[in-house]
């Protein structure tokens, strides 16, 4: 019987000991990067996306009705796009158009997906183009010009009579303004998607520790202890309920790198999806991208950006004729027509590598985030694994006690 004892403790105490290992362990798995360790990186990254592969195949096999819609969409896109016929008039007119769209909803979803991570494309994209698109009408006194395609922005060969007003400006960019936060709504799908799935296959287990809470006296110094996060966490509940559809609204209308949260928080307490998505998308497409989109036009109208580049360069000697060439040459590229064949500028090239800089980076995160996901998942498993078999060797002594 001695023997028998001094094992199980020798056990338990190994356990324990492995358990805390891997504790350890998880927080290393952070500094699991594609920079510092790029082999190992490479290698589970390629598990997860044979992992992923498999789990979509097994998703499709078990919904073969989803599988032949899509099929027979992707039949039809092809049929329509390739084959020839009376319908290619047609398609002519509005390919452009759905691709445009396509485009700006890409570079929305970019700019959203990722817990914050996402890569910033209006920053990038959505208001450089808005700032040329500002520039060209101002300079030309007309918005009678393509913006999309080979003949965009060409000097239309007459101004508007009477001027262009901001509102003029505003509504030849407000449907890639429009697009663009439809696809940062979209983006904010992920997190919330996630946070409810966990939500609903651990509801069981929080009902069960609620009501064992409930069974213990409240203990004061344990409601001290408990960490700021975790008190406002209990809040955040009655939040949501009193805040609803406008408070998720006014949270999606406001430039808010953490939103992400709102939506795991939406997600967690099983906000319905059409409450947060609407709010969402009305705040996000419609208040948000239009409040960026008029900044923009604003900031980049010739007048104000001449009067604005003169300030500084009074202000800063150093500047002083610097940055008003920079300025004359885009309006010379403006006014010349330009065709898109040309060679960039130094400023282009530059502004070119940033971008790439910024893309590798976001693609890297991208790889960086799923690895350390899929190692500390691994942990975790392992960890339940263990302290399941800690608990079934805690059993038989506590029946010993109570007999």
């Amino acid at each position: 019987m001695g023997k028998s004892n001094t094992v199980a403790l020798s056990n338990e105490k190994d356990i324990q000991l492995r358990i805390q290992q891997l504790e350890e362990r998880k927080e290393k798995r952070k500094n699991v990067k594609l920079l510092y360790s790029p082999i190992k990186t490479t290698k589970y990254f390629l598990y997860i996306l044979k992992d992923t592969l498999i789990s979509g195949i097994r998703y499709f096999q078990t919904r073969p009705f989803l599988l032949f819609f899509i099929a027979l969409f992707a039949s039809l896109t092809f049929i329509a796009v390739y084959v020839p016929g009376e319908h290619q008039k047609y398609m002519g007119k509005y390919s452009d158009l759905i691709s445009d769209c396509i485009w700006w909803v890409g570079l929305g979803v970019l700019s959203s997906i990722g817990l914050g991570t996402g890569l910033h494309t209006f920053v990038l994209y959505l208001g450089p183009h808005i700032a040329k698109v500002t520039l060209a009408a101002t300079e030309w006194n007309s918005v009678n010009f393509n913006v999309y395609g080979a003949n965009s922005f060409i000097q239309p060969a007459t101004a508007m009579i009477g001027g262009v007003s901001f509102w003029m400006i505003l509504q030849k960019v407000q449907w890639a303004a429009l697009f663009w936060g439809a696809g940062t709504a979209i983006g904010e799908l992920p997190p919330y998607f996630v946070a409810r799935t966990a939500r609903l296959k651990g509801l069981k287990l929080e009902q069960e520790k609620k009501l064992k809470e409930q069974e213990k006296p409240i203990d004061e110094k344990d409601q001290q202890k408990k960490g700021l996060l975790e008190r406002l966490s209990d809040k955040v509940p009655a939040l949501i309920g009193n805040l609803g559809f406008f408070g998720i609204l006014a949270f999606a209308s406001i430039p808010n790198p953490l939103f992400d949260l709102a939506g795991i928080t939406c997600g967690h307490f099983l906000v319905p999806f059409w409450k947060f998505f609407g709010a969402t998308f009305i705040g996000k497409a419609v208040v948000k991208a239009h409040i960026q989109a008029c900044f923009v036009i604003l900031a980049f109208n010739m007048e104000t950006l001449t009067m604005v580049i003169s300030f500084i360069e009074d202000k800063i000697p150093f500047l002083k004729n610097k940055i008003q060439p920079i300025l004359e040459k885009e309006r010379q590229k403006l006014n010349s027509n330009v065709s898109a064949n040309s060679p960039k500028s130094f400023v282009g090239l530059i502004w070119d590598c940033v971008l790439f800089l910024m893309i590798s980076y976001f693609l890297m995160s991208i790889v960086d985030s799923s690895v350390q996901e899929y190692l500390i998942e691994k942990d975790n498993k392992k960890i339940e694994l263990l302290k399941s078999k800690l608990e079934k060797q805690q059993q038989p002594k506590e029946t010993k006690k109570t007999k």
